[in-house]
């Protein structure tokens, strides 16, 4: 089992990021939410993550990536479950962060594993709609 987070699992087309925009299902677990949609991408990964910290909440550059630091240290160590409930559906995901205060390791592992383990139990997952 490889706790790697490479460039094929990241979600970077801008057309994929719109399209999740505005069709994508949102959930929200503070200090984060959400937004998932089942795509259609050719990749060996069932998910395609984007972690977002926006700049109207943490002016310096220092403490967003911080805080992206951490989100993907997280989804990088606990993604192998989701991967696991997922098998053969392709999903795109995005963390945003919705907090004013910087965050805690412990904090961010917390709200990110409820989110990740709801995403799993999601209804379209077993249905496959």
């Amino acid at each position: 089992m490889e706790f790697t987070f490479t460039k094929i699992e990241r979600l970077c087309s801008k057309t994929a990021i719109d399209d999740l925009f505005a069709n994508g299902k949102s959930k929200t677990q503070f200090p984060f939410k959400l937004i998932y949609k089942l795509s259609e991408f050719e990749s060996p990964f069932p998910v395609r993550a984007m972690f977002v910290v926006p700049k109207k909440k943490y002016k310096r550059a220092n403490k967003r990536n911080a805080i992206k630091r951490r989100m993907r240290e997280v989804y990088r160590l606990h993604k192998h479950s989701l991967y696991e409930t997922l098998k053969t559906q392709k999903l795109d995901v995005m963390f945003i962060c919705l907090s004013n205060e910087e965050l805690e390791y412990s904090t961010i592992e917390k709200s990110m594993l409820q989110l990740m383990e709801a995403l799993g139990k999601m209804e379209f997952l077993v249905t496959g709609k």
